[in-house]
């Protein structure tokens, strides 16, 4: 990495505002990675490095789309702050509603799979079989072709 800002993508040379990523904010943003969220929060967010940098969310997700190494940055907070919440869930650190409410947000989900059978089987559902008949099928094994008595 060198030390001058990132020139982002669609953005013509000398036009337009700057960019604030350097080397300095990318190693600022590994640091609070490492240790600054520590300071105020229970794990590592988005919104954390935001404040941390004195940036937008949307700053962020911009140097992310546009730096290769700020994606690999930001990929690695998510990576840590799963592992933060699991483990602190887990120890009993955190809350657990607001636990599970953070891990949806890395893929996991809680889902239960509902069983409509019972357990030893006797409850199995009923098998109904349905045949077409044909209607000039309908009377033939009692009619004879010829009229009936009384008609």
């Amino acid at each position: 990495m060198d030390n001058k800002a990132v020139e982002v993508e669609g953005q013509p040379q000398g036009r337009g505002r700057p960019t604030k990523l350097t080397d300095e904010v990318r190693a600022k943003a590994i640091e609070y990675i490492e240790v600054g969220y520590e300071n105020d929060e229970a794990v590592p967010t988005i919104e954390g490095l935001a404040v941390y940098l004195s940036v937008t969310r949307r700053t962020l997700y911009n140097w992310r789309d546009s730096d290769e190494d700020f994606l690999y940055i930001l990929d690695t907070l998510l990576v840590n702050q799963a592992k933060k919440v699991f483990s602190g869930a887990l120890r009993g650190d955190l809350n657990p509603t607001i636990s599970k409410l953070m891990l949806t947000k890395h893929g996991y989900s809680d889902r239960q799979e509902i069983d409509h059978s019972s357990s030893d089987g006797s409850m199995k559902p009923t098998v109904i079989t349905l045949q077409g008949v044909r209607a000039d099928a309908a009377g033939d094994d009692t009619d004879t072709g010829s009229a009936s008595p009384g008609i």
